[in-house]
């Protein structure tokens, strides 16, 4: 598809020529006198570019101010301005006012079309630099490579510009809550209150309580408690492991969402609401549901969108993005240096089963920045040892630390080999089979990698039969 480009020029011949030269380019153009003229193209349809006389109807006046509005309505169009009879201070004046260049009359054809060229990329790098800073400010919690992070994120892109209900699905610990926050903050809603309750850290009086208020009336006094629902009015409410509540809770809530409305405990006057609600579950609520644990028709009215977050232990090339993640983040709360991983950490971190997810994550980095003797080192690299006994003599995939006792009873030599081996099927299997990723963590050019599993016979067998699975 050819480039589009709008000529203004109140010259009939300049307009021409110019459209001439560009569509001997191979550019499209359209071309308009006047700044009523150019600005009515520019609404209908957008260009690509702007070739823009200095001197239109009111002379610079009007040329710069078609350049400011431009630049103020349609930030990322490049505009190239040309002058035949204007000053210096006009050309540093319209270069400040966001002109990409500024070309002398009679210009040189070479001259105009390298600006355009230029001109045309810059303006493409800027919007993909653009794309880029919106898509990292989407989902701070969500955070990886993985597939499952990559749905989460387009997941919460689709369902914050609605205004309907959604459901969050995870395990204990996934943190649910990020991702409410998120839908939240990118809604239209956003200047509105976020409010979170949870129900496993409540009882069933609490919840009622926190969630709808209170009022208590006798001869001798009178008291008031506001509740959520009040605070949050015009904003997100997201209720966390919902499946804990209690049936009669579950009950309240479900009026809560057919009448728009609720009443205080001990109150029987009715305040309207408008709220966003946001459930969490775990994983498995559809079976809660079928067996009867969970309210069906609660649900099925809560479930309007839903989002689906795997344990970080399914998605294992996220967990060195977490871990550097938390770690600044924390580093960061505790005015102390974040530090850096080991590789051997890092294989051992992203082999364990971390059945406490993300929210186990984050205690380990605390334990290590505050605990441990890493947190009280001046060294930068966290290493094997620094790591908590619950990670080091604990839970991995394969029941046991992938290498590391396997090697302590050889020669050198041969343990180097063994460890090379072994350090290497880890990696692998941490990157799914990808090789290249896998040769981008370990330091290593891919061909080198290749060269380095065929020569320790892991390429042809190990990793076929891996990546087979």
């Amino acid at each position: 598809m050819a480039f589009n480009i709008l000529i203004v020029d109140d010259e009939a011949d300049i307009r021409d020529l110019v459209s001439g030269i560009l569509g001997d380019n191979g550019y499209e153009t359209t071309t308009a006198g006047d700044y009523l003229e150019a600005y009515d193209a520019i609404r209908k349809s957008r260009p690509g570019l702007v070739i823009l006389d200095v001197w239109l109807g009111k002379g610079e006046i009007d040329g710069l101010r078609l350049l400011e509005d431009i630049k103020k309505n349609y930030e990322y169009v490049p505009v190239v301005m040309i002058s035949g009879h204007s000053t210096v201070d006009t050309a540093v004046s319209a270069i400040k006012k966001g002109a990409y260049d500024f070309i002398e009359k009679p210009f040189d054809t070479a001259r105009l079309l390298t600006s355009v060229e230029k001109a045309i990329d810059m303006s493409r790098l800027q919007m993909e630099n653009s794309e880029l800073k919106t898509k990292a400010k989407v989902v701070e919690g969500v955070l990886g490579t993985s597939l499952n992070s990559e749905y989460v994120r387009k997941s919460i892109e689709r369902i914050s510009v609605l205004n309907g209900r959604c459901v969050i699905l995870g395990a204990h610990g996934s943190d649910k809550e990020a991702v409410a926050k998120e839908i939240h903050r990118l809604s239209q809603r956003a200047n509105k209150p976020f409010c979170s309750l949870n129900c496993r850290s409540c009882s069933a009086k609490q919840l009622e309580v926190e969630l709808f208020g209170m009022e208590v009336s006798s001869q001798n006094e009178s008291s008031l408690k506001s509740g959520m629902l009040e605070r949050v009015n015009g904003g997100t409410l997201f209720i966390d492991e919902l499946a804990f509540a209690s049936k009669e809770f579950q009950i309240k809530l479900l009026k809560l969402l057919k009448d728009e409305s609720f009443t205080r405990i001990g109150s029987s006057k009715e305040i309207p609401v408008d709220v966003r609600l946001i459930a969490g579950f775990p994983l498995d609520i559809e079976q809660l549901v079928a067996d009867g644990t969970f309210n069906s028709e609660l649900y099925y009215r809560l479930n309007v969108n839903i989002i689906k977050i795997s344990p970080v232990s399914l998605r294992r090339e996220d967990i060195p993005c977490l871990l550097q993640y938390f770690m600044e983040q924390m580093a960061k709360a505790h005015n102390t240096t974040p530090r850096r991983f080991s590789n051997e950490a890092l294989s051992v971190l992203g082999s364990y089963a971390w059945p406490g997810d993300v929210a186990q994550m984050k205690s380990v980095i605390d334990w290590i920045l505050t605990v441990s003797e890493a947190g009280n080192k001046d060294e930068t690299m966290i290493s094997l040892q620094d790591l908590p006994r619950e990670i080091t003599g604990g839970e991995t995939d394969g029941g046991e630390l992938p290498f590391l006792s396997a090697v302590a009873e050889l020669p050198i030599a041969e343990a180097r080999k063994k460890f090379e081996k072994e350090y290497l099927l880890e990696q692998l299997k941490r990157f799914a089979g990808n090789v290249s990723q896998t040769a981008k963590f370990v330091g290593m050019e891919r061909s080198a990698l290749h060269r380095k599993l065929r020569q320790i016979g892991v390429f042809d067998s190990s990793l076929f039969k891996f990546k087979s699975r």
